[in-house]
């Protein structure tokens, strides 16, 4: 891969990206920046729901070069992996009132209401909607979702996540 192009780097990483877990959703991985979230996918069938909406924009936006280049193989795969995408963050990425942020590798979740920590996390709410690939109305219930539980108007901040992990 040394060799390779800028666009040849970019599509050696979206596709490496492109494998899915049991939920149909990125596979994680460990070491996240987020501490309390790096240990989620440790045995490498953990899943980030974040990752799938954040994945779903790189596709949103990589597709067009790839169309431009003439690689129409990748075109068709990522717009495909794309859609099936948006069908499981919607479906299995959703909580009830908010998006989860994630699946351990025992498919336990991460950012849902019966959570003992991390019930909710801003960063995937906002992505839901930054991306577009979060159903409208699923989206601003999550962002509503994020007033309500991680806005501190007296303190002056955005928590973002709640509860905080301190046993993970």
């Amino acid at each position: 891969y040394a060799a390779a192009n800028v666009y040849e780097h970019c599509c050696i990483a979206i596709d490496r990206s492109l494998k899915v877990g049991a939920h149909g959703l990125p596979l994680m991985g460990c070491g996240d920046w987020n501490d309390g979230m790096s240990r989620i996918g440790q045995g490498g069938r953990g899943e980030s729901v974040w990752m799938g909406f954040f994945l779903c924009e790189v596709l949103r936006r990589m597709t067009p070069i790839c169309e431009s280049r003439g690689d129409q193989a990748r075109v068709q795969r990522y717009r495909e992996h794309a859609q099936t995408l948006r069908l499981a963050l919607n479906s299995e990425g959703w909580d009830g009132e908010w998006f989860r942020r994630a699946f351990f590798d025992d498919g336990e979740p991460v950012g849902s209401a019966a959570s003992k920590e991390c019930q909710i996390d801003a960063l995937v709410q906002a992505w839901a909607v930054l991306s577009g690939a979060g159903d409208e109305t699923k989206a601003k219930q999550g962002v509503d979702a994020v007033e309500r539980r991680l806005v501190d108007e007296r303190a002056g901040l955005i928590r973002l996540l709640d509860p905080p992990f301190d046993k993970l």
